[in-house]
């Protein structure tokens, strides 16, 4: 799976100009589709539809995920991230842990309890050894300078969510990369899997060094 942002015109015309590349280095070419997704973002529901390519090099197919989207998750990642973000909010300072709000057809709803708890859940078992992984990664992310210190949340969740806020205000001052968010290196990182049951293995592959692949114009 390859990571990508933009929207779909976008993903579709650098695939066929050949500028996405495989994390072996080689170049994506065209290979069909996922298949069909209705996601729940932030503004309301989505449908995605995910191109798959196959590499000219190693001749592995990859789907092109939107790195607006983690693997196998119903919800946007910017909507899983807020309740990541606001849960560690809460825990640091000692109250109940709201939910986001979504927009749906005839108004708005809230992240199901029960779902946002097993986000929550998933993230504090594997979070002391993402945020050792985003830590190793801090300097890379610092474009050469000294890597930003950071405030500690004083628990694993919210510390981790520290060190990857970190990485993003490095990569922000790359060309290409202002704007990108936490929750879109959390996918570039992880492959997609930042919430997959086993803990992914954090590393800055090709997708989010490759600014003609991150830049979404």
């Amino acid at each position: 799976m390859v990571t990508v942002r933009g929207s779909a015109e976008s993903i579709e015309s650098r695939l066929l100009a050949g500028v996405l590349r495989c994390p072996c280095g080689g170049v994506l070419g065209p290979w069909g589709h996922a298949r069909r997704r209705v996601i729940a973002m932030p503004d309301g529901l989505e449908e995605f539809w995910p191109r798959r390519s196959r590499c000219r090099s190693c001749g592995r197919t990859h789907v092109l995920l939107p790195s607006g989207l983690w693997s196998r998750r119903r919800y946007g990642a910017a909507v899983i991230m807020a309740v990541l973000a606001l849960a560690a909010q809460a825990a640091a300072a000692g109250r109940a842990v709201a939910r986001p709000w979504l927009r749906v057809p005839g108004g708005r709803r809230q992240v199901p309890a029960s779902t946002a708890r097993s986000w929550r859940s998933r993230f504090a078992l594997h979070a002391a050894g993402l945020r050792e992984q985003v830590m190793r990664l801090l300097p890379l992310a610092s474009a050469g300078e000294a890597a930003r210190p950071l405030a500690p949340w004083g628990a694993p969740a919210g510390d981790c969510l520290a060190a990857l806020e970190a990485v993003t205000a490095g990569l922000r001052e790359r060309p290409g990369l202002a704007a990108v968010s936490a929750h879109e290196v959390a996918a570039h990182l992880s492959g997609g899997l930042w919430l997959a049951p086993a803990m992914p293995a954090l590393e800055f592959n090709a997708s989010l060094f490759h600014m003609a692949v991150m830049s979404p114009s």
